[in-house]
């Protein structure tokens, strides 16, 4: 990759491009590739029956959302009230590669700069606006994404997420199944799974920013034993190790067939981001869609 290129990347991660819950992708795409209001807005319509449609109105691209507009508003996705309201960062819209790629050095200059990115958030958390994930999920407090959850069993764990993703964990978990027939190393990741943890009503880490666990739609698989691997870019850092000098063969990855089963229901590995989240997926079809990707169970 042309140092030009990561450099405009980091400079965008820094500006908050690229925000905290899915951080961006490794590489900056093309720009006949990057996800506009339109390409997003499209997205959400078509992954979620909660969404009416999506149009161009009142200068701006906007979804009809249970009765209710929210405008792209500078990717800060923001209701028809809120919209002039520039106080809140941008939401995490980021380019999501089909593959994970080769992971790539970045030169003494590019990180210095990765280095400040958790000092900032935490001298200045971000804040999201979360109305529109609020009224998707209709979860306004924790009480009533509560009233949301269902208990699963995945992958001989129980959990409980939203009551919309359970029959999506259900399929992932049959294609893991079912790549595990040919695949015997699955089984032995499935094994030496740990815990898996989904519900957990709280803001992203160094952010002022709700996270998609508060709704019961992501999840983090963990293993029994991470034997000196590194799943979480805050965690490394803050064990003193340079998170961004951390290579693939450093992390702990589940397989790619998983990753691939997570994928076609909906799933974004944070494994994917250029701040690592290697346990953690979450449900973002709409990212998928804008992507050029297919999405099945919609």
């Amino acid at each position: 990759m042309p140092r030009k290129v990561l450099y405009a990347l980091f400079a965008l991660i820094l500006g908050q491009a690229f925000p905290a819950q899915g951080q961006g992708t490794r590489q900056q795409p093309p720009e006949n590739r990057r996800l506009s209001a339109e390409r997003v807005m499209k997205a959400y319509a078509e992954a979620y029956p909660a969404v009416e449609r999506a149009e161009y109105r009142n200068g701006d691209w906007a979804v009809l959302l249970k009765g209710r507009w929210f405008y792209w508003a500078d990717g800060r996705l923001l209701s028809e009230e809120k919209r002039a309201n520039t106080e809140y960062a941008r939401q995490s819209f980021y380019y999501y590669e089909r593959d994970l790629g080769p992971w790539e050095e970045p030169d003494a200059a590019a990180a210095e700069r990765l280095k400040q990115i958790l000092p900032g958030r935490r001298a200045n958390p971000p804040l999201r606006d979360p109305d529109f994930f609020d009224t998707l999920w209709e979860a306004r407090n924790s009480n009533e994404a509560y009233a949301n959850l269902v208990g699963v069993s995945f992958l001989g764990k129980r959990f409980s997420v939203h009551k919309a993703l359970a029959p999506k964990l259900a399929a992932v978990e049959a294609r893991v199944r079912e790549a595990a027939k040919s695949d015997s190393s699955i089984n032995g990741w499935i094994a030496s799974l740990g815990s898996i943890g989904a519900w957990s009503w709280r803001n992203v880490a160094a952010t002022a920013s709700r996270s998609y666990h508060s709704y019961g739609v992501a999840l983090d698989i963990q293993p029994a034993r991470l034997q000196g691997l590194a799943t979480y870019w805050q965690w490394t850092s803050d064990a003193g190790v340079e998170w961004y000098m951390t290579p693939y063969e450093r992390r702990w990855h589940p397989p790619a067939a998983v990753i691939r089963a997570f994928e076609a229901y909906g799933f974004c590995w944070g494994g994917k981001w250029l701040l690592f989240d290697t346990m953690h997926f979450e449900y973002r079809p709409e990212i998928l869609i804008a992507c050029g990707m297919s999405v099945e169970g919609l």
